[in-house]
């Protein structure tokens, strides 16, 4: 099992449980996704803050920017400044496990989460 948590966040991976092996969270919430859903919810995390990283520092004092990406089956928005910024991300139904869900994580978190996940991508505990 790995874990990787900190305020208003947390991430644990189960390689030993079938179906639902990772579990993400928030202060509030938390969802267990299957290892598809969390292959590609790193992958868009990783490409999201890759974009706001190239473009943060083109931004003028208090100017917010949104970046959206969707890669099913996610929907992430990236709302922020140039000083940080927050995700929501929307887990669309499909295929055979048909549900969804809609998550959050502030300002004060995504920069951690992000970090996290992609360690975890650089380190193989995908």
């Amino acid at each position: 099992m790995i874990k990787k948590e900190g305020p208003g966040w947390r991430i644990i991976r189960d390689s030993s449980r079938n179906n639902f092996s990772t579990l993400i969270g928030g202060e509030f919430w938390a969802i267990e996704l299957n290892k598809y859903e969390w292959e590609n919810l790193v992958k868009v995390i990783i490409d999201l803050s890759d974009q706001y990283k190239s473009v943060k520092d083109q931004l003028m004092g208090d100017e917010n920017i949104t970046l959206e990406l969707e890669r099913s089956p996610w929907l992430a928005i990236l709302k922020g400044d140039q000083y940080g910024w927050d995700l929501r991300l929307i887990l669309s139904a499909s295929g055979l496990i048909n549900r969804g869900a809609e998550v959050y994580w502030p300002r004060n978190v995504t920069k951690h989460v992000s970090n996290a996940m992609r360690t975890m991508w650089d380190s193989d505990y995908l």
